[in-house]
C-alpha cells in the first residue's frame, strides 16, 4: 500500500480570514473593530484573535482545534487547495507555522502480469 503526504502552510492572514468565516456561519457574534493580534497556543492549537475599537479595550475571541480545523478545511476548499475527503488531516506546527499534514493511503493493487525483478 503506498501513502501520499502533504503540507499545506497557512499564512496567518489566512487563519484570520478563514477563523472569522467559520465564525459566522456557525451564527457566533464577533466584537466591533478588527484584528490587532492572533495567539496560537502551540500545544492544544487553541487560536486567540483579539480585536480592537477605538475607545474600547480589547476583546479577545478564542477558537479551539475544531473550529480551527473547519474553519481551514472550509477555506482549503474556497480557494481550490485539494484536500482529498477519505484523507488523514492532522494540524501541526512545522517550521513555526500552523499547517494541515494530510496522508492519503493508497490501496495496493495486484499486479496483473508477473513482475521479475532484474538488478
Amino acid at each position: 500500500m503506498s501513502s501520499e503526504y502533504r503540507i499545506v502552510f497557512f499564512e496567518d492572514r489566512e487563519i484570520v480570514v478563514a477563523l472569522i468565516e467559520h465564525a459566522r456561519t456557525q451564527g457566533m457574534k464577533l466584537p466591533p473593530g478588527r484584528v490587532i493580534k492572533m495567539g496560537v497556543d502551540r500545544a492544544s492549537f487553541t487560536v486567540k484573535l483579539v480585536y480592537a475599537k477605538k475607545g474600547e479595550p480589547p476583546k479577545p475571541v478564542e477558537f479551539d482545534a475544531s473550529a480551527l480545523s473547519q474553519a481551514m478545511i472550509r477555506h482549503c476548499k474556497g480557494t481550490g487547495i485539494p484536500l482529498p475527503m477519505r484523507a488523514r488531516k492532522e494540524l501541526r506546527f512545522v517550521d513555526g507555522r500552523i499547517a494541515f499534514v494530510v496522508q492519503l493511503e493508497r490501496p495496493a493493487t495486484d499486479a496483473l502480469i508477473p513482475l521479475e525483478y532484474v538488478n
